[in-house]
């Protein structure tokens, strides 16, 4: 008879998990110390009311639980997203992780509660508190947030606010955690500079002891809050934005200036060296409930060697590091024996540029012969090595395969850089297809310079032109999902002068495609209101962090779901501090302007940036 395991009364640990994982007697003991230990009365009829209350309670195998004091430095992470979401992001896996192995740090976790857990917390009077061990947010020495997406950005406020810390970073007392933040969004931090005390930019594994490490000795000193905060600022990498003034005419930035003649005028990005060295935790959390990416996942390489102009990652990661084979199949062995996932997802911008991945997946295959094991790689670059692969991995569980085309027009992919032959990607997809893969993802970019009319027909038609190509194996079609989303340009870009394209071009390219809709091609059009919005942060300045605190106070939070997300709060909080958000979407900046995001240096020169804008036709604004 399967084991049950219940966490709250609307919960219970898959039959399917407890039989994939290695140690069901640990998460049994794990499970049972969640329900029976430090939870509240109060608390526990809160999580009896609420949906999925393992969301909270903490306890999930592999999660590290220590004693707080007076040596340890108290650290709470937070990826501003709900749980099935923030737990699926590998980067929050590895600092966990990482700052935990450490004997004098303390580290545990914080996601964003869902609306009826918000609602049962605030009636209650209680603060939001972190899985681990139920600590409100205050209590803590840094809360550190991993910042990847904009619309998750009034998130962040209000799990400050529901854990007790003021939002706005010039209003915090002296006692209030340091507020820190990472992620790729950093490399455009002012429009969080508000908020966070301090921006951690680049890769954390080594900056981040370095940084808690420091932070620890400064803090045996009795330093005011303004001294700790500058004395950090030392530290590489790292941007403490209340050090710095913002210079406008009106609503057009003009510079950024230290008030401090020793504080650094530009920052320089952290990076790991040698990925082949970098931390990865072999022994991870588990959930109890299903996540968004519910596998396991290893980076085999971290940049990219391709020069896709629209690509903030691409720019960011760089410079190109590579895990050897042999320290992958290690490290997915491993991590199977510890937490028991049957599917290993193959991370990096572009795994097909993997040099020996048709070696490395021959030798996963052979590693988990007989164990049902599926492996992905996301968002295939299309290219000839792609024609080996599927061969490889034809006898595993299939799981999904995704090409990146990007856009129709092989002159606007040129543009972009991803200069794509359409008969290797035709190849690619029959090759998938005699290898019995039924279904492929295809993703596509709208709303570029110079654009025509005719997109989403173009569009329809090389997905039915795919879909089609498995006839040549099967006497059915293959299943074609594509995914379309506005073209939106990122700092750090070769295309960060340009705005985005105005909603009504968008608007009726997306109408057309509900003409070529059929049994076997679905489309999904990113939400153009969520776009808009997502282009006119991206390319925000300091002066963007008020119209975020004005739309959090009148009632934005979890904006990245359309069931929640109100547009209209975001435009009258733009049109409060003197802006427009579609005239923000669309804002074009001439090459010669100083750039809000200018100080952060990603390690690419901008004459590059400027020679790959004019390279690719788009035109010189």
């Amino acid at each position: 008879m399967p084991l049950r395991i219940f966490v709250g009364t609307r919960h219970a640990l898959s039959y399917e998990r407890q039989k994939n994982c290695k140690n069901r007697k640990t998460i049994v003991v794990v499970a049972v110390t969640c329900v029976r230990k430090g939870i509240t009365v109060e608390l526990n009829e809160i999580l009896n009311e609420i949906q999925k209350p393992a969301r909270y309670t903490g306890g999930e195998i592999n999660s590290v639980r220590k004693k707080f004091t007076n040596a340890r430095t108290s650290v709470v992470l937070s990826y501003p997203d709900t749980y099935e979401v923030g737990m699926s992001y590998l980067g929050l896996r590895i600092l966990y992780h990482l700052l935990n192995d450490a004997e004098d740090i303390l580290c545990e976790r914080v996601f964003m509660p869902y609306e009826d857990m918000r609602q049962r917390l605030r009636a209650s009077g209680q603060k939001l508190f972190s899985l681990e061990s139920r600590t409100p947010l205050d209590k803590f020495d840094i809360i550190g947030f991993s910042l990847s997406y904009e619309l998750t950005y009034t998130n962040v406020l209000d799990i400050l606010s529901s854990g007790g810390i003021e939002p706005l970073s010039n209003e915090r007392g002296e006692n209030s955690p340091l507020v820190i933040a990472g992620g790729a969004l950093c490399y455009n931090p002012e429009p969080m500079t508000k908020f966070i005390d301090i921006f951690i930019v680049g890769d954390a594994e080594e900056a981040l002891l370095k940084f808690v490490s420091k932070y620890k000795k400064l803090k045996k000193k009795k330093l005011s809050r303004k001294q700790l905060i500058r004395s950090l600022s030392e530290v590489e990498g790292v941007y403490a934005p209340s050090l710095y003034e913002a210079e406008f005419a009106g609503n057009k930035f003009l510079r950024l200036t230290p008030f401090d003649k020793n504080v650094p005028k530009e920052i320089k990005k952290n990076y790991v060296r040698s990925l082949e060295e970098a931390y990865y935790p072999v022994k991870q959390i588990v959930p109890f409930i299903r996540t968004v990416q519910d596998r396991i996942a290893v980076e085999i390489m971290r940049g990219c060697p391709n020069k896709c102009r629209f690509c903030i990652a691409m720019n960011v990661t760089r410079p190109v590091r590579l895990r050897k084979p042999e320290t992958i199949r290690r490290l997915l062995r491993q991590t199977y024996k510890n937490t028991g996932y049957e599917s290993f997802s193959l991370l990096s911008l572009s795994s097909m540029n993997y040099p020996d991945l048709a070696k490395l997946i021959s030798a996963i295959k052979e590693d988990f012969d007989g164990e049902g094991i599926g492996v992905s790689i996301p968002s295939v670059r299309i290219d000839k090595s792609f024609y080996e692969i599927p061969g490889m991995i034809s006898t595993l569980r299939k799981t999904g395969l995704t090409f990146a085309l990007e856009a129709a027009e092989p002159q606007t992919r040129r543009s972009l850089g991803k200069d794509i032959s359409f008969e290797v990607f035709r190849e690619s997809a029959s090759e998938a297809f005699r290898h019995g893969w039924r279904r492929l993802k295809l993703y596509f970019m709208v709303g570029f310079p110079g654009e025509e009319n005719d997109t989403a027909e173009k569009i329809a038609g090389i997905a039915k032109e795919i879909s089609d190509l498995r006839r040549t194996v099967s006497n059915a079609p293959a299943e074609i999902r594509l995914s379309i989303n506005p073209f939106i340009p990122k700092a750090q870009t070769s295309f960060q002068w340009l705005g985005m394209a105005k909603e009504e071009r968008l608007r009726e390219t997306k109408e057309k495609f509900r003409f070529y809709a059929k049994k076997k091609i679905k489309f999904e059009f990113h939400d153009l209101k969520q776009s808009m919005l997502e282009g006119a942060l991206s390319r925000g300045d300091r002066k963007t962090s008020e119209v975020i605190y004005s739309a959090w106070k009148n009632g934005a939070v979890m904006d990245g779901a359309l069931d929640s997300f109100d547009f209209k709060i975001w435009e009258d909080a733009f049109r409060e501090n003197g802006c427009d958000l579609y005239e923000s979407a669309y804002k074009t900046y001439a090459v010669s302007d100083n750039l809000p995001w200018s100080h952060i240096k990603t390690g690419i020169d901008d004459e590059y940036l400027k020679a790959e804008f004019n390279a690719s036709g788009f035109g010189i604004v």
